[in-house]
């Protein structure tokens, strides 16, 4: 094989270190949140089109790029070509976008979606650039794994963003809420199964540190079901249960439990119902959403306040399933009046239709705080 001419080198060595400078500059901006939008007018580009058009741009361009590092022959020329144009159009699209999708306007829930995003691609494309040889031994020394790894993060984080042009806001809040949902049923039937003494100290372990569930789960399923009884049963204090958690709600707790389990079940009812009435029929934001037809700003602030209670909701279950299992009643009330608290306020935002008339949620929110307040 021929090796790469000098000159050719020489160029894409310089090309790469103002594609660096260039994307890090851009990443800095948008990790440290100094980025600065740009108010929308009757003609600005639709933020999430340019998104989507730039992400499709980059996935393809980044699939080249992986090939020709990866492959023979060494092209450097070819390289610098892509990098050149990524730096004319592609980046500077990307960090477009970021600016024009105001939390005003497009939300702040999506406007840090898509800010994360970018910044993520930024990241990894500063890493796939430390890839690149500069020498003319060419591929010889590439760390090939590192460069797929990198090249499969910003494929990932790029296919995204195309689809994000025909889902718009709705779809991708729709799955964030219902992940927290799932979250929260999660904490509630942890919290059953620890009141009746089903769930072991290792199990409540394994729940709350994510990367010891499937130990966990296979050493379990090694067990079978007559050995994991057992082992819940007879586990030694320190040996098998090194934090010392009790195996399941004492007497004095119980009242505690079901007061918090019969709380958490309750406002686990707000998840559906706002899904259906509120999260789901929110103004149309998407890739054909024209400047004069997105929501007003209060619009999307109240609906940022609904995403926020959602997530909040679910860490709150967490805190309270938490302070239970060491038996702090003091701190477990503290947390339901939170949690109380915090739905009180979340329906005060989402008891109106979006433009602000009654309808059926309307209706039975307003029930709801009646079984709240009877608690």
């Amino acid at each position: 094989m021929t090796a790469p001419k000098p000159e050719a080198l020489a160029v894409l060595k310089t090309t790469i270190a103002s594609t660096k400078a260039l994307i890090a500059q851009f990443e800095t901006l948008i990790q440290t949140g100094a980025l600065p939008n740009v108010p929308l007018e009757s003609s600005s580009p639709n933020a999430i089109a340019l998104y989507s058009d730039a992400g499709a741009i980059l996935k393809a361009q980044t699939t080249k790029l992986s090939l020709l590092v990866l492959n023979k022959p060494y092209t450097p020329s070819e390289i610098t070509f892509i990098l050149k144009s990524l730096c004319q159009e592609c980046i500077p699209a990307l960090v477009s976008a970021c600016q024009l999708c105001t939390p005003e306007r497009y939300t702040n829930f999506l406007h840090r979606v898509i800010r994360a995003s970018v910044g993520s691609a930024f990241k990894h494309y500063l890493d796939l650039l430390d890839d690149i040889p500069v020498d003319e031994r060419g591929i010889e020394n590439i760390r090939s794994q590192k460069t797929l790894r990198n090249t499969g993060v910003i494929w990932e984080g790029m296919e995204f963003a195309i689809k994000l042009a025909p889902m718009g806001l709705v779809a991708v809040a729709t799955t964030k809420v219902e992940g927290y949902h799932d979250l929260f049923k999660d904490a509630i039937e942890e919290l059953e199964e620890w009141r009746d003494g089903d769930l072991s100290p290792m199990d409540i372990i394994a729940n709350d540190v994510p990367e010891m569930k499937p130990i966990w789960d296979g050493a379990k399923a090694e067990m079978g079901p007559v050995a994991q009884k057992h082992d819940i049963n007879n586990m030694g204090e320190f040996e098998d249960n090194p934090f010392n958690l009790p195996r399941h709600a004492s007497a004095a707790i119980l009242p505690t439990t079901r007061k918090a389990i019969e709380t958490l079940k309750l406002i686990r009812l707000l998840y559906p119902a706002m899904l259906k009435r509120r999260v789901k029929r929110f103004p149309v934001i998407d890739a054909q959403t024209p400047a004069d037809k997105f929501p007003t700003a209060e619009q999307a602030n109240r609906y940022d306040k609904l995403m926020a209670y959602c997530h909040l909701f679910s860490e709150e279950a967490d805190e309270i399933a938490a302070a239970l299992y060491t038996q702090d009643v003091e701190q477990v009330d503290g947390r339901l009046g939170i949690i109380t608290d915090y739905a009180r306020k979340c329906i005060a935002f989402v008891e109106k239709t979006w433009d602000g008339g009654e309808d059926e949620f309307s209706k039975w929110v307003r029930t709801w705080l009646v079984k709240l307040d009877e608690l």
